[in-house]
């Protein structure tokens, strides 16, 4: 799995223990629609830090806490 997968899996995860929507936290956290649908649908494999910080702030957890999965332990290209 790359980075942008992992990031996106990881969101949907939050984003589900915390009731909301992944377009709620989009909105909320104020990242532009098309940069998170690129997030969530591009073909890029990487994600910028631009934006996940915003989103981790609406989630109330730190980047160590979104990181702290075992998603991100066997990242590839």
């Amino acid at each position: 799995m790359n980075i942008r997968k992992a990031v996106v899996e990881r969101l949907r995860e939050l984003s589900n223990n915390n009731g909301i929507t992944l377009y709620k936290l989009q909105k909320d956290s104020g990242i532009s629609e098309g940069t998170f649908l690129t997030l969530i649908y591009g073909d890029r494999k990487g994600v910028n830090l631009t934006t996940l910080i915003p989103l981790t702030q609406q989630l109330n957890i730190t980047l160590k806490d979104f990181f702290d999965s075992p998603l991100f332990d066997n990242i590839d290209d």
